[in-house]
């Protein structure tokens, strides 16, 4: 709770501003000038409350102090981009907007002690942004002075794709199927950062015992360099003889010198990191324990801090296997999966315990397909483990299974047929004592698909309003589906989350042009699944192709209340066969669909719009134009899911293993997908390998409130990466050649300190009359001071101010060759100022000392190219050129890299005895 206070009390008036709760949370940090005789307070009410969107509440409570009854009349004015629409009061007194020289007029007669609230209710101009500075001003006419309130506006984020990113990523299964070591696995690691990183695998052999037995890692193979953007592939004789399940660990590639670190010697910290662990936990299980818990909690292994020691950025990862075929000897199957990182891992449950895992998709030996789930345990215990298995359909009663110990880094593999079966198709969930990661293998008829498994969502009585941060939402998005005219079965497999109330689950089969093939509306029972197909009608070549939504509807009983919708978690599997009985499959493809929170807030997003309610940035981690080489080649579907018309421009920047390569401007309308084949991209030099990573740089899907009023711009972008085994599209190769696994979504986090820097110079596309880049570098940046401390009496009139610092951090991302301050200081009306700035690189320099005596603020733009100093006073107002005192001050922008955190130490030296707070605004232009 956020709760900053002024108190200053005449004639037995106070004034509270509560910031409310409709659909904004605003934490308040409040100022007051000197000679205002009112006490303004401010709470931050409701953490959990959404954002602001459109419209929202700023609720007023004006008390009586006199001591008698007293008419208190005033007025309410409101900042340039927020507009009064309405208001209410709950006492003997009226509210009216507008309300004459002011936003809203207020008029009330109070009892002694009775309390008046004022709700106005307020339009936010383009809705607000989180962190977005909000300022109001309350007038009373009975006391002259305003008082003045900046609100800054808190949002719980929603959009949340980095989830499923993290500095460690587990890899259920590798070179096993089911029991056997017969699959050649290909491990993809894609860097999304600003400094260069490493990598280190670590492997484990077959489950055995708990610790003290259990055998602990199999083996420690290591990455070499990974640039930003670019992808480091194990595969061969970098993943070990016997591994069934590894994890990857980030770590940053700079010198232990450089990150503070000194151990009587200096080495690069990825490399001294991956020799300690490869003598150090391999074959020993509590060493390991040991690690991976200084790991997840940032202490001390081997003398190096792991917070420091991992770096900056993230890791993407996709796993390709290729295995035996189960039917036909000699052919070969393939499959590709995401790695498992971030709250994939699950989240422990603090009312039922244990953490909890969802698998839309289970066969046991139905329709000549089975179901294999491997079980790895991320945690730092043994677990034991518990799966329960719901026929589709039948929505009574389930069957259990459980694994009695799972050590820690292990993976185990269930057979559904071990459990039920046969003839059984339907879904499981799981309970485990661990955090775990979990692949499933569909294996028969001479087909693999994997997908992973879904953790399950803390939400107890299902409101939706609630519903954020979850493995599911209300929506769900599948970037492609292959045409029924085009010899491919696609099925949605929906699960519904609630294991109390049916879904009403209504499912989209979109054509490549966002059309509605067709739509299908079913019942899915409690913690059940349903599929939904799009069948084949012809077998036509070509890449005809589309898109899908699954969408999770209230529903109603007659004599029974409303049911809101419960959340859903579905995959998506594309099956092609050879003829129209569906007797003969030849391909396959399983992967999981988006939910909202990492792609799309449907229908119209929320707050501002833009990353804020849409993911705008994609990794894939495997662009591979390699048949004559590796036998692999990749495909790419990108789907524009925003329904409001309009289109999004966008880059597919393009990494070889060393580095960003080039980048190819595109663009899609609304609903539109994309189907990218490498092959037909002359651009792409055959034998190629490496990576891209999909950014939207510009949007134009304008959102307008009822009254036609603007809200936002909003943006979501999706896709699938699929690699071809030894063929090409349209080409039929013996066994199963197709594999995908969705791109991974991802954005920039700066107040969570995740950058990505792409390199190489800002995209300049076709048309595009602006680059927005995604991490919110704009043409300008505001920072306030919003609680500075108080000025402190010292003797008589005199009062002394600590110092304030404002920290403002430029993204890494923003190359700026200059750097403007625009200072718009409001500090007490007689004092000294001295103001210093500092760089990221830690160069310090006075822009001014001792100036502005008898000026109440200051308003100038600090300029290092501008000819007139600063002098001993104040310049006149109006936001005019200046160069510093000595005229050298702002030189330190110059020549250095601007990305970092910059510091403003202002002092103010003054004389009076107010002991009001002072408002600094300081504004970065970049340029």
């Amino acid at each position: 709770m956020f709760d900053s206070r002024t108190t200053s009390r005449r004639s037995g008036l106070r004034i509270t501003a509560v910031i409310a709760a409709l659909f904004a949370v605003l934490a308040a940090a409040t100022t007051a000038r000197a000679q205002a005789p009112v006490a303004v307070n401010a709470d931050w009410q409701d953490a959990n409350a959404p954002c602001v969107s459109g419209e929202g509440n700023i609720i007023f409570e004006i008390t009586n102090d006199t001591g008698a009854t007293t008419v208190f009349a005033g007025g309410i004015d409101l900042s340039n981009n927020v507009t009064a629409v309405g208001c209410k009061i709950d006492a003997d007194g009226t509210c009216s907007v507008p309300g004459g020289l002011y936003d809203v007029g207020v008029q009330v007669t109070l009892d002694p002690g009775e309390v008046a609230t004022v709700m106005v209710r307020v339009d936010f101009g383009g809705g607000a942004s989180n962190g977005e500075i909000v300022t109001w001003r309350a007038q009373l006419l009975t006391f002259r002075g305003p008082a003045m309130g900046d609100l800054k506006v808190v949002c719980q984020r929603r959009v949340a794709p980095n989830d499923q990113l993290g500095c460690q990523v587990h890899l259920p299964i590798l070179n096993f199927l089911g029991q056997d070591d017969l699959c050649e696995s290909w491990i993809e690691v894609q860097y999304l950062g600003c400094d260069f990183a490493k990598a280190s695998l670590v492997t484990w052999g077959e489950p055995g015992f708990c610790p003290p037995q259990a055998a602990g890692p199999l083996k420690v193979e290591c990455t070499g360099l990974l640039k930003p953007g670019s992808t480091w592939n194990f595969l061969g004789a970098q993943i070990p003889n016997g591994s069934k399940s590894g994890i990857l660990f980030k770590w940053t590639a700079r010198q232990l010198s450089e990150i503070g670190i000194d151990l009587g010697f200096d080495d690069i910290v990825a490399d001294y990191m991956c020799e300690t662990l490869f003598f150090g936990v391999v074959g020993d299980a509590d060493d390991y324990r040991r690690f991976k818990k200084a790991y997840n909690e940032g202490l001390d292994f081997g003398g190096v801090p792991m917070d420091r020691a991992m770096g900056d950025g993230l890791l993407a990862v996709d796993v390709h296997r290729t295995c035996p075929g189960d039917v036909t000897p000699g052919v070969e199957v393939t499959s590709k999966y995401n790695g498992i990182a971030g709250t994939h891992l699950g989240v422990y449950d603090p009312v039922f315990g244990g953490f909890g895992f969802y698998v839309p998709l289970v066969y046991a030996d139905k329709a000549g397909f089975s179901t294999i789930m491997y079980i790895q345990n991320g945690g730092l215990e043994c677990s034991s483990v518990e799966i329960w298995f719901q026929e589709q359909d039948n929505c009574l009663r389930a069957t259990i299974c459980d694994i009695a110990t799972l050590a820690p880094g292990e993976s185990y593999q269930l057979d559904a047929n071990d459990c039920v079966g046969p003839d059984f198709q339907g879904s499981a969930w799981i309970r485990t004592s661990q955090p775990m990661g979990i692949a499933v293998d569909i294996v028969g008829r001479d087909i693999l698909m994997t997908y992973v498994a879904e953790p399950s969502e803390i939400n107890y009585t299902f409101d939706p309003t609630n519903a954020l941060f979850t493995a599911g939402n209300q929506v769900g998005f599948a970037p492609l589906i292959y045409s029924e005219y085009q010899g491919w079965d696609s099925a949605i497999q929906v699960q519904n989350l609630s294991g109390v109330v049916a879904a009403k689950v209504k499912v989209y089969f979109l054509d490549r042009n966002g059309g509605i093939i067709t739509t299908l509306v079913d019942w899915v029972c409690p913690r059940g699944s349903q599929t939904f197909f799009l069948p084949v009608i012809a077998s036509l070549p070509g890449n005809w192709v589309g898109s899908a939504r699954v969408e999770s509807q209230e529903w109603i009983s007659p004599g029974s209340p409303r049911v809101d919708p419960p959340n859903v978690v579905a995959i998506a599997t594309l099956m092609k066969y050879d003829d129209a009985a569906r007797t003969n499959a030849t391909q396959g493809i399983a992967y999981n669909l988006l939910p909202e929170h990492k792609i799309y807030l449907w229908q119209i997003g929320h707050a501002a719009g833009g990353v804020e309610s849409g993911v705008g940035l994609v990794a894939i981690p495997s662009l591979i134009k390699d048949l004559d080489g590796s036998g692999l080649t990749s495909e790419v579907a990108i789907t524009n899911v925003v329904p409001k018309p309009g289109f999004t421009d966008f880059v597919v920047y393009v990494f070889d293993q060393n580095g960003l390569l080039d980048y190819i401007c595109e663009k899609l309308n609304q609903k539109q997908v994309e189907y990218i084949d490498l092959q037909t991209w002359g651009y792409v030099n055959p034998g190629f390998k490496g990576s891209a990573v999909i950014s939207a740089i510009f949007w134009e899907h304008d959102v307008f409130d009822e009254r036609g009023g603007f809200l936002r711009n909003v943006v979501g972008l999706g896709a699938v990466a699929i690699e071809r085994s030894g063929t090409r599209l349209g080409e039929d190769a013996p066994g199963d050649e197709a594999a995908g696994a969705r791109g991974i979504p991802f954005e920039q986090d700066l107040e969570g300190d995740f950058e990505f820097c792409p390199m190489g110079p800002p995209p300049l596309c076709p048309g595009v009359p602006l680059v927005r880049n995604l991490d919110g570098c704009p043409p300008e940046a505001t920072f306030a001071c919003n609680n500075c401390p108080q000025l402190i009496p010292m003797s008589g009139t005199v009062g002394m101010m600590s110092p304030a610092f404002i920290d403002v951090r430029i993204p890494a991302t923003c190359r700026i060759a200059d750097i403007d301050v625009t200072l718009d200081l409001n500090h007490t009306w007689i004092g000294d100022l001295d103001v210093d700035l500092t760089s990221p690189a830690g160069t310090s320099s006075q822009l001014f000392n001792a100036i502005c005596g008898n000026f109440d603020n200051v308003m100038a733009i600090l300029d290092d190219d501008a000819a007139t100093p600063i002098g001993s006073v104040c310049p006149p107002l109006g936001f005019q050129r200046y160069t510093t005192q000595t005229g050298a001050g702002l030189a330190i922008f110059e020549g250095e890299d601007p990305a970092g955190t910059w510091r403003l130490d202002i002092n103010d030296l003054a004389a009076g005895d107010s002991g009001q707070l002072n408002n600094w605004e300081i504004t970065l232009q970049l340029r």
